[in-house]
């Protein structure tokens, strides 16, 4: 079974886990299952959090977050064994063992969306790191001194690959007096674009659009570039909401990454 509902991130974990603990027993409901019948319950959560004791540290995307027991709270909520990993290394692991990454030994995932997740799979295990903080791609710092993301730090991919990334370069453009259907779609109110206006502009024709989604793709083609030099991995796997943009965001990023890695590990990897 499957369910998609807004995770309330303003309402701080208790409204998170609200929603969280709601999902849950909907998606049983529907399959008829009772909770006794459930043998654990994996959750993954954004950012840099301890996979062994489910502690969620500080994600740049979820405010009033800070060291927070996810497991812990979840299992006294549910009443049966809860574990926590981040979202990314579970997509990247899912994607290895039943998606676009099958077959492969070596593969770096990228999950774009709001923010810009990671995780890296290395002779067929997750890599984690000494604190479970490992694969944080989104946060290769790819400018000096360039914007501030999320995270506090300045130059992150992850401010200028995600569709928050794109958002503000688009917004930077708009400032001025850039002529875009973007103002049309947005009724004039420019801080209410978003990723999907961006991308039907650029599918009308909108020249600033797809200069913009160009400008995206751009970015996360060097910073693949990067991971490729640095992991030497089979493939990159894109996953997330940005990816429905289909050729208009792969075909620039495959170019760029291309041509900015060493041959051999370059010609060898699959995006």
């Amino acid at each position: 079974a499957k369910e998609s509902r807004p995770s309330d991130a303003e309402g701080g974990p208790e409204g998170v886990m609200d929603a969280m603990e709601a999902a849950v027993r909907d998606l049983l409901a529907q399959s008829q299952i009772s909770l006794d019948q459930v043998i654990a319950v994996e959750f993954g959560a954004p950012g840099p959090m301890n996979w062994q004791t489910g502690v969620v540290y500080s994600p740049p995307n979820l405010p009033g977050w800070k060291n927070v027991p996810l497991a812990e709270l979840m299992e006294r909520r549910l009443k049966v064994p809860c574990f926590v990993d981040n979202d990314a290394n579970l997509a990247c692991y899912g994607e290895f063992w039943l998606g676009a990454g099958q077959g492969a030994e070596s593969l770096a995932v990228l999950t774009l969306g709001t923010g810009l997740g990671g995780g890296v799979v290395v002779f067929g295990e997750l890599l984690r790191g000494i604190d479970g903080t490992a694969g944080e791609l989104g946060h290769l710092k790819v400018q000096r001194d360039g914007r501030t993301c999320g995270c506090g730090a300045r130059g992150c991919l992850e401010a200028y690959a995600s569709v928050t990334g794109m958002v503000r370069t688009a917004l930077e453009g708009l400032e001025g007096d850039q002529e875009s259907i973007l103002r049309k779609l947005c009724n004039g109110n420019l801080e209410e674009i978003t990723g999907k206006m961006i991308y039907e502009a650029a599918q009308l024709g909108d020249a600033f659009a797809h200069w913009v989604f160009l400008e995206t793709a751009t970015w996360l083609g060097l910073g693949i570039s990067s991971i490729i030099n640095y992991q030497n991995p089979e493939k990159v796997v894109l996953c997330g909401g940005m990816i429905a943009a289909g050729d208009l965001l792969f075909k620039p990023v495959r170019e760029v990454a291309k041509a900015s890695t060493f041959e051999v590990p370059g010609s060898r990897c699959q995006i």
